[in-house]
């Protein structure tokens, strides 16, 4: 298995979590993490602290799965059996850490414990793309709009130039938008969209009908919008990092307001 440290500390945050799931750190569930970490050569005692600790005190659950999702077929196999180990080590199986072992197979493309079969299928489906952004049009005609920035303040101009904005503002947690992040199983996130702050001061903005359906309190939303991952921990906003998350995403919130986005080629 070629990977860096970094890809090392993202599967072993991953596997503390699985580890802890049922309330208690087990020798028996610790054991599978150690004999995979034991399997690279040069793995001493510092190289693995400094592993732990990029896991620990740098990283977010976010990129430790983005991180995931990008490993090599062949190499997915191998995650995909050592999490299962962890999950079945103590010999019982919880119906918590088997709905969060299949989330995680899920979200990062991970095969069948033991099955490799699919493992490039999977690897297919699970592309990982610039990160991408839904920008939906007030007359509903919607397309995607990517960008590298990770820092809010390059991040947040670049969606205020998408919709002719000086700033953006986020619109959270209302009532549909946490149904769709409930449905797409958004791990560790939630989806938002971001508007014009000030489009109430504006006179050349139509009423964005996907995003006051969206809204759900009968309070008009005008103007372009740009659709977003947000992360529960820290808030911090994120384009969709995988095709196939970027296809169900834009497919469910079309869905949820009625056919009414019209994807431009």
């Amino acid at each position: 298995m070629n990977v860096t440290l970094e890809t090392l500390a993202a599967i072993f945050r991953v596997g503390g979590h699985l580890v802890r799931l049922d309330g208690e750190i087990k020798r028996e569930e610790v054991a599978p993490i150690t004999d995979f970490f034991n399997t690279f050569e040069g793995m001493d005692e510092e190289t693995m602290q400094a592993i732990v600790d990029h896991a620990n005190n740098e990283m977010t659950d976010g990129r430790a799965l983005d991180l995931i999702t990008a490993m090599e077929p062949e190499d997915k196999q191998q995650i995909a059996d050592l999490f299962a180990k962890i999950v079945c080590a103590d010999g019982v199986v919880t119906d918590e850490e088997k709905e969060i072992y299949q989330k995680i197979c899920s979200i990062c493309g991970l095969p069948a414990p033991g099955d490799s079969s699919s493992a490039e299928e999977q690897q297919e489906e699970e592309t990982v793309i610039i990160p991408a952004f839904l920008l939906v049009k007030s007359n509903g005609h919607t397309s995607i709009r990517q960008s590298e920035n990770e820092d809010w303040n390059s991040l947040s101009k670049d969606i205020a130039s998408w919709i002719d904005a000086d700033r953006v503002e986020v619109v959270r947690f209302t009532k549909p938008l946490n149904a769709l992040t409930e449905k797409l199983n958004l791990n560790g996130r939630h989806l938002v969209f971001l508007v014009d702050r000030n489009f109430l001061m504006r006179s050349d903005v139509g009423d964005n009908m996907p995003g006051t359906i969206l809204y759900g309190s009968g309070y008009e939303i005008l103007g372009d919008i740009v659709f977003a991952l947000e992360t529960d921990d820290d808030y911090r906003i994120e384009g969709i990092f995988t095709q196939s998350l970027l296809v169900e995403v834009g497919t469910e919130i079309n869905n949820a307001v009625g056919d009414l986005l019209i994807m431009d080629k």
